[in-house]
């Protein structure tokens, strides 16, 4: 709970201090994840699963930025656990987050002289906090209780804004505590996603 209240402290601290003298940017986003987990004593395979997630942010200043934002993430995996009931059997689980990031980058000015056109492209890293909101039905016997409530993560990835109001990103997600609560469980969520959204 602390470290919830401290990420939210920080977050609109951030956002009241830049706001009083940079310009803010208002945007969305939807994409796609590929989503897997690192080495776990908990399951017996896994392989990666495509799934969604959108979201909207602020980006707070010019070359360099803060950009806070919330998303909604869906992270889907077909798993075998070691404790399940019926052995050898594999299934679909689908883990969906409400996700908090705050990231901070910077984006150039190129600009095509031949074309007399722009491609900003931008790179940007910071810290995310997630929720666990829900757990799809499966034949794992995998609930909510089974999943860790709290995610923290570190992002890092580039983007590039086309057209002035269209951003393509490419980013990576590196979990830093255990997706499921079992004493012998390890993994850790590594997502790549990429995303289209808009910015004004």
């Amino acid at each position: 709970m602390k470290k919830t209240t401290l990420f939210f402290l920080l977050f609109f601290t951030t956002l009241s201090l830049s706001a009083q003298d940079t310009p803010i940017k208002l945007g969305g986003k939807f994409g796609l994840n590929v989503t897997n987990l690192s080495s776990d004593p908990s399951l017996v395979e896994q392989s990666s699963g495509v799934s969604t997630e959108f979201g909207a942010f602020a980006r707070i200043g010019n070359h360099f930025y803060v950009q806070p934002g919330v998303d909604f993430v869906s992270n889907k995996m077909t798993i075998q656990r070691t404790v399940q009931p019926r052995s050898g059997e594999s299934d679909e689980v689908r883990l969906r987050y409400l996700r908090m990031p705050v990231l901070v980058g910077w984006e150039s000015n190129y600009i095509n002289r031949r074309r007399g056109s722009s491609t900003p492209f931008r790179v940007m890293a910071g810290p995310s906090f997630g929720y666990n909101v829900g757990v799809s039905d499966n034949n794992l016997d995998v609930r909510r209780r089974n999943i860790r409530n709290a995610q923290f993560a570190l992002h890092g990835g580039v983007g590039i804004r086309v057209l002035r109001l269209i951003e393509l990103d490419l980013m990576y997600n590196h979990g830093l505590n255990t997706v499921f609560n079992d004493d012998s469980a390890d993994g850790r969520f590594r997502n790549f996603s990429a995303t289209i959204g808009f910015s004004i």
